[in-house]
């Protein structure tokens, strides 16, 4: 097992600084480490293995930008499967926190254990409330994304996020995801009132 310092993961996390430094600051390091914690404060209330969870959100997103050929969550997974061999795992904690990165977006994994359903929500609750809007804009309006229309933050908001709770895994996910749920929704319609309020 790696050694053990302030944080037992910084080994993993050192690791992977690089790579999410080339990413957008939407999915950045810090996204991760916030995945981190929702994962951590998920698994604990529902009896998963927080190691699995935890390494699992360090190294979810390092698989955008990757190959064509592959979804970012293939791509996260092969790399991660790498990453933790160099940092000493054993192969069934490699094993399952390959299964969750591989199956935590919706691009045609559904994830099967516990841990990789903690993942998937965890990973949602980062794209409701106030940090899930500013990360919105920050990645959309990087590619140029206009604030209303069509093929913007706003459609991107109401076609895909708003939508998220519909598919959140578990019990303690969705108590998490409410309030922040009715803070997005909120955000979204004094937008609106401003946009089109008249001088």
């Amino acid at each position: 097992m790696p050694e053990t310092n302030q944080d037992p993961l910084s080994q993993v996390i050192n690791a992977v600084q690089g790579i999410y430094g080339r990413k957008d600051q939407a999915h950045d390091l810090e996204h991760a480490l916030r995945v981190r914690a929702w994962g951590k404060q998920i698994g604990i209330q529902e009896g998963a293995d927080l190691l699995i969870v935890e390494l699992a959100a360090i190294l979810h997103d390092i698989g955008r930008s990757g190959t064509l050929s592959k979804t970012h969550a293939e791509s996260g997974a092969a790399l991660a499967g790498g990453i933790l061999h160099k940092c000493g795992y054993p192969e069934d904690t490699i094993e399952a926190v390959k299964a969750a990165v591989l199956s935590h977006s919706r691009e045609g994994y559904e994830p099967e254990t516990l841990e990789a359903r903690i993942l998937y929500d965890a990973d949602k609750l980062d794209f409701v409330g106030p940090m899930g809007i500013a990360r919105l804009f920050v990645w959309l309006g990087k590619e140029g994304k206009p604030f209303f229309g069509p093929d913007s933050c706003e459609s991107f908001y109401r076609e895909r996020i708003r939508h998220y709770h519909e598919h959140i895994h578990t019990q303690t996910a969705r108590a998490l995801f409410e309030p922040l749920f009715l803070y997005s929704e909120n955000f979204w319609s004094e937008l609106e009132k401003m946009r089109l309020k008249k001088g």
